[in-house]
């Protein structure tokens, strides 16, 4: 193995990966276009003034503060009132808005009565994101009214407000929702679609490395640039495609800072972190290129390997919840041990110790998928070479 045998392979490599139209395509406009779409979709962060309607049946005074309250909710507006409950059939099928509030007749009479009594909320959780929010922001404000309603009546009875307050509500509970206490979409999403597609891009190239010398008949050449050396040819192509991934994972940094993703001090760790994983898919789709000959075969191999890595990396749902087959899938993908050691990393800040297990895994992905790679090559090179030596017997 020659240092110099490996730039010149790796420089080989960067010339026809920047005169291909197709890979430049994907590692250069791919992160500039793509990645910029996905942050700026998700720029807002959060839904803001959902559009919701009221059927308000009772007309009172504690009707119209829930309606004011439900105004004043940084999450919900009220854009229409109906007036009956005919109007209900079929509402979402017809109008935009995604819940409505339903106060009963005598609701004001029936509270100061002491009977109990509801307020129903229909909500249009076809999407999913819509019902959650809707359905929380409606049991916070009603029991807030309700805790009101209460206190004022302990007031009336004779009691302070201090001593209402502290009676109406003998026990409080105070949630803190730690490093992503806005539950903002940019800070969750925006990392996980950006960092699947780094996987994808990098197992893409590792993937036409070496079928695109033999489809093209370049396979001579990438032996005499190499001195014969598999491990010159590993080593160069590992060169050009671990700087290709770092480079993304820097305009990744750079989107980090422009949209203003917040991130913990662990820089280091978290950039050591990346270079395990661009290597590890690197390595990895080099070994299936150098397994499977056909070049559009193994493109569609590494597409349905990658394909579901953003689902079976317990992203949009819990590996724990995943039937045991699924569970036992997803440890197969690098992408898996890489989101959970990353969050650990950028949003809680834990020390690195705390993902070495992560790190050991994606290490076994790099040893597999090189060695892999070194015998498939070993074994074409020599095959090579005994043809040769057939014909210039013959």
């Amino acid at each position: 193995m020659k240092i110099s045998a490996i730039f010149n392979v790796a420089k080989r490599e960067w010339h026809m990966m920047v005169s291909s139209r197709n890979s430049r395509v994907v590692v250069l406009w791919v992160p500039l276009i793509v990645f910029t779409l996905l942050a700026g979709i998700y720029s807002a962060g959060a839904l803001r003034k959902i559009p919701v309607a009221v059927l308000d049946q009772d007309h009172s005074k504690l009707s119209r503060t829930i309606i004011n309250f439900i105004n004043a909710s940084p999450d919900t507006k009220v854009t229409r009132y109906l007036h009956s409950e005919a109007q209900l059939k079929n509402y979402f099928l017809h109008y935009p808005e995604k819940a409505v509030y339903c106060i009963p007749p005598a609701l004001e009479k029936d509270v100061f009565k002491g009977k109990n009594t509801e307020i129903s909320v229909l909500t249009n959780s076809t999407n999913i994101i819509y019902g959650k929010i809707l359905k929380r922001n409606a049991f916070h404000l009603i029991e807030t009214v309700s805790g009101g309603v209460l206190v004022k009546k302990l007031v009336a009875q004779g009691l302070t407000p201090y001593q209402a307050r502290r009676l109406a509500l003998p026990i409080a509970v105070k949630t803190h929702s730690l490093f992503n206490p806005e539950y903002n979409y940019l800070y969750y999403l925006v990392p996980g679609l950006l960092t699947v597609l780094l996987q994808m891009i990098v197992f893409f190239m590792g993937t036409r490395s070496l079928n695109k010398e033999y489809k093209n008949n370049r396979q001579d050449d990438l032996q005499e640039t190499s001195k014969h050396n598999v491990l010159n040819i590993i080593f160069g192509k590992l060169l050009v495609y671990t700087g290709i991934g770092m480079t993304i994972v820097f305009f990744i940094s750079i989107l980090f800072n422009l949209f203003g993703i917040p991130y913990q001090d662990k820089i280091g760790e978290t950039l050591l972190l990346f270079f395990m994983f661009v290597l590890a898919n690197a390595t990895l789709g080099m070994a299936l290129s150098a397994v499977v000959k056909e070049e559009i075969v193994a493109l569609d191999l590494a597409l349905f390997y990658n394909s579901p890595a953003f689902i079976f990396s317990g992203f949009t749902f819990p590996v724990m919840g995943m039937p045991f087959f699924d569970q036992l899938w997803a440890q197969f993908i690098p992408y898996t041990h890489f989101l959970h050691a990353f969050f650990k990393l950028y949003q809680i800040g834990t020390p690195l110790a705390s993902v070495e297990k992560e790190f050991l895994i994606l290490g076994i992905f790099t040893l597999v998928g090189f060695l892999t790679t070194y015998v498939a090559m070993k074994l074409r090179m020599d095959e090579k070479s005994k043809s040769n030596l057939i014909l210039k017997e013959a």
